[in-house]
């Protein structure tokens, strides 16, 4: 079975994980609601997507350079160069992070843990397990082990977060910013090391790799990582800006309706995701097969999974956007407004389908990085000159103006640099799709 005809059966099955896990994180973001107040509910959003926004900076690239490397060595019976991957990369995370934790300790030492000191330092103690997460689930993706690369982060960890908390409020625990703070630490704590030693358990077959990596090896990984780290870090900084910006100039409680919009439209953005957990691979095995043929297919493929899944997906969720919103309480009501822009973004942004995945298993992350730079320039200045004057309708504005500058933009790139086309409004076909396990 070729990984063209897989691929589309692979998807299906990530979509089908994605949409559970959406469920959860949506009842999950309601439970906080109802358990927070207002205000106590914005701040663990500020706190969740700043962690999330620079969680791929704590990766330093390698969540995305393992999609590049680890699938040609693999193909190619590399062991040793898989191994020794596996482990650099995994060194170079946690050094990273170590450092990170350090830094929280000095300024929690040397500044306390009052007001936004808080915030900053919750947020330093997170990075390093997020780092580690995001590599972690990248190695998994390079496998095509997508179940593990999706459930225990979006699954199992909502689940945790959730009892913990109902467990807390049952005790009589206030839930303050500090507890549920730790509490979300906490649980990707456990989350990391479930996925580390899984991962462990199933890269035992490469064992006769394990020889030392060279300082050549070390070198080259770290040339290819280290931009990837700006490009993911920029890709998710986009993906937030419209919060952060609207975290910095607005109150506590603007922002909570806004993130409240933004959660009811989450199935639409985890489509994508769905897409890139499988996607990637095939993109790389066919670039490291030298099958140009097959990569144009698999590139419009994955497009039309990814544009139609999130065309039904907006629909859905706008149709039961007052239903979804008042489950957060009558305040959240509006938020309809900021739905149906994000969800015109969401849909414009899909028409790119996985043109940033492309980008990086060509090496071309250099030319991604400056489309990066450049619609994340234009959401902040739209967010800055929208979000006074509009609040949370001027970041929704903002953002689905940037979407549809990043579909023009990386579309044009692939087709002038490698003449790859990514924009197609087809359908997507579904003959021989099967399911591997």
């Amino acid at each position: 079975m070729s990984e063209q005809q897989s691929t589309t059966g692979d998807a299906a099955l990530a979509v089908v994980i994605r949409v559970l896990g959406a469920g959860l994180v949506f009842g999950l973001q309601v439970l906080l609601a109802r358990l927070l107040p207002e205000d106590g509910y914005g701040g663990f959003v500020t706190l969740w997507t700043w962690m999330l926004a620079l969680g791929s900076f704590a990766a330093l690239g390698f969540a995305e350079s393992s999609v590049r490397f680890l699938p040609r060595y693999q193909v190619r019976s590399r062991h040793e160069a898989l191994g020794g991957y596996w482990r650099f990369g995994l060194k170079t995370v946690c050094g990273a992070g170590l450092g990170v934790l350090l830094l929280a300790a000095a300024l929690a030492f040397w500044l306390g843990l009052d007001g936004p000191n808080l915030t900053v330092v919750l947020i330093l103690l997170g990075l390093p397990i997020l780092g580690l997460e995001y590599y972690l689930e990248g190695v998994a993706r390079s496998f095509g082990w997508f179940r593990l690369a999706a459930v225990p982060v979006y699954i199992l960890r909502p689940i945790l977060i959730g009892l913990v908390c109902l467990g807390l409020t049952a005790a009589g625990v206030d839930l303050t910013l500090p507890v549920v703070g730790g509490v979300l630490i906490g649980s990707m704590g456990v989350v990391v090391l479930l996925m580390w030693l899984l991962l462990a358990r199933r890269l035992r077959s490469f064992r006769s790799g394990r020889g030392p990596v060279t300082r050549g090896q070390g070198r080259l990984w770290l040339a290819a990582s280290l931009p990837l780290l700006v490009l993911s870090g920029l890709d998710d900084l986009v993906g937030y800006a419209d919060v952060l910006v609207l975290s910095l100039l607005s109150e506590p409680e603007i922002v909570a309706v806004y993130f409240a919009a933004a959660r009811a439209l989450a199935l639409a953005g985890f489509v994508a995701y769905a897409m890139t957990l499988v996607a990637g691979r095939q993109f790389a095995v066919s670039h490291a097969s030298a099958d140009r043929a097959q990569l144009q297919r698999g590139i419009l493929q994955s497009t039309r999974l990814t544009l139609w899944a999130t065309v039904v997906s907006v629909v859905l969720a706008l149709a039961a956007s007052p239903l979804l919103l008042r489950a957060f309480g009558e305040a959240y009501l509006a938020g309809q407004p900021v739905m149906l822009v994000l969800g015109l973004g969401m849909i414009v942004r899909a028409m790119a389908g996985q043109a940033g995945e492309v980008l990086i298993v060509l090496g071309r992350q250099r030319q991604g990085l400056i489309v990066g730079l450049g619609i994340l320039l234009i959401m902040a200045v739209l967010g800055v000159l929208l979000v006074p004057v509009l609040g949370g309708l001027g970041a929704a504005i903002a953002s689905a103006t940037a979407m549809v500058c990043r579909t023009a933009a990386l579309s044009l790139l692939l087709w002038r640099t490698e003449r790859l086309q990514v924009f197609s409004l087809g359908l997507p076909t579904f003959a021989s799709a099967s399911v591997r396990a």
